[in-house]
């Protein structure tokens, strides 16, 4: 496999390059890095485990399998040559071909030692440094977050991607939602404050050509009988009666998902930095870990895909310097803030009404500007005590209202006895209600 390229690394989860580079600086071979990818993979999968679906054994399968997680761990291979903290080498090709590779070692660059000694005594500063890293590397990286407001050279602090919900009719053909879907962006276009602008023929030509394309293209694999694995007994073809036109191809759900992907590539390349949806999907994920930013489905107004910058890295490389919006004064401006967005434009406690914490974050964070980190933070300092003159108190409840969407996550608390309590549904309490409220 090459080892060359650009693009955005399939790295789910940044971590990833720490766990590598770790194991590489440790001489450890192919497999056993693979192995180390893998329980971060796990720790992970454990650590955001509120409903109790983690499943250990699917864990202790994926471990016995050499074949699993080998794509992750050579794309972080390729990334820390790309960078230049490891010495170039051969990698496997294919999940098959990994096992002549198990042995293997690699070997760490000066500055691949250099980066490993940082985040093991300073993990925040060691993931500063992988950004400035970044940014050297990844053009696309850097466009992302002057896009998103986080860059010297922004000149908006969000990208906004108009969406459409799904609320005509289920008999409403897939073609009637498409030209509804292009109105749709076409007039959000116009109004402006999207933090990007096209012509309506070329928002026409971009969204119907990519839904187009990708409907063509699943109708052409529908007809086309799977190729069968060596030692696998080959998949019997479609009978010659039924066509591919004549299957579910597409459900509603895909078919709005292609929209919503023509639209991020059409507002990405509107905004100068064109970047596929997976790649966009990426970087939104990394740079919410890494505080620079944060997106939002939820955010109060016409549906849409909000993005926006929750900080501010100027320059690259080892010169990175970076401004966060964290701390005290932002927590402040959370639990300021919570009342004015409650209900009304002025605020409206002693409603007794609960939302949903997602939701309510949503709002907070979008109008802040700020990550969902920070969002928690200031509940969890009013929860402690930190804030006791707001003039009304929160509560909490662990009953889930509504499901809750997998961009999002529910708020997490540690109590008193030190055990994680999920919380699911808020609402907000003048200081005279008798009603139990977080602060007490």
């Amino acid at each position: 496999m090459s080892v060359g390229g650009a693009g955005i690394p399939r790295l789910q989860e940044l971590t990833y390059v720490e766990a590598a580079v770790l194991a590489v600086a440790e001489g450890k071979p192919f497999e056993r890095i693979r192995l180390a990818i893998l329980d971060r993979a796990e720790a992970l999968a454990r650590s955001t485990d509120h409903d109790g679906s983690f499943d250990a054994e699917t864990w202790q399968r994926r471990r016995a399998d050499a074949m699993t997680y080998v794509h992750n761990t050579v794309d972080v291979l390729k990334e820390l040559m790309r960078l230049g903290w490891v010495e170039r080498h051969v990698l496997p090709s294919t999940p098959r071909s990994a096992y002549a590779h198990a042995d293997v070692t690699y070997e760490t660059t000066q500055a691949g030692r250099a980066w490993a000694e940082l985040v093991r005594h300073d993990r925040r500063e060691g993931y500063n440094a992988l950004v400035g890293a970044l940014l050297d590397a990844h053009p696309q990286f850097a466009g992302y977050l002057r896009l998103v407001g986080a860059r010297p050279d922004s000149t908006t602090d969000h990208l906004t991607v108009p969406l459409l919900r799904n609320d005509g009719p289920p008999s409403r053909s897939h073609e009637r939602y498409l030209d509804a879907f292009i109105s749709h962006v076409t007039d959000a276009s116009r109004a402006g404050d999207l933090g990007w602008t096209a012509p309506p023929d070329v928002i026409e030509e971009s969204l119907r050509g990519y839904v187009t394309r990708a409907v063509q293209r699943s109708k052409a694999r529908a007809v086309q009988p799977p190729k069968a694995r060596a030692g696998q007994r080959r998949v019997p073809q479609r009978p010659s009666g039924v066509t591919g036109a004549d299957a579910p191809l597409i459900t509603r759900k895909r078919f709005i998902l292609l929209c919503e992907e023509a639209a991020v590539r059409l507002s990405l390349a509107s905004a100068g930095c064109p970047m596929d949806y997976i790649s966009h999907e990426l970087l939104r994920r990394w740079t919410r870990f890494l505080g620079l930013a944060n997106f939002s489905y939820y955010a109060p107004g016409p549906p849409a895909l909000r993005l926006w910058a929750t900080g501010r890295v100027e320059g690259s490389g080892s010169r990175a310097a970076f401004r966060r919006s964290v701390g005290h004064d932002v927590r402040s401006s959370v639990l300021r803030s919570l009342p004015q967005i409650w209900s009304t434009p002025d605020g409206h406690l002693d409603d007794a009404s609960y939302h949903p914490v997602w939701r309510v974050r949503a709002a907070v964070c979008w109008k802040l500007r700020i990550s969902d980190d920070e969002f928690d933070a200031a509940i969890d300092a009013a929860y402690r005590g930190e804030f006791p003159d707001l003039g009304y108190r929160v509560h909490l409840d662990e009953a889930m209202q509504l499901r809750t969407p997998g961009s999002v996550r529910p708020l997490v608390l540690r109590s008193g006895s030190g055990h994680d309590r999920v919380f699911h549904v808020m609402s907000l309490f003048g200081t005279r209600s008798s009603e139990e409220a977080l602060t007490q």
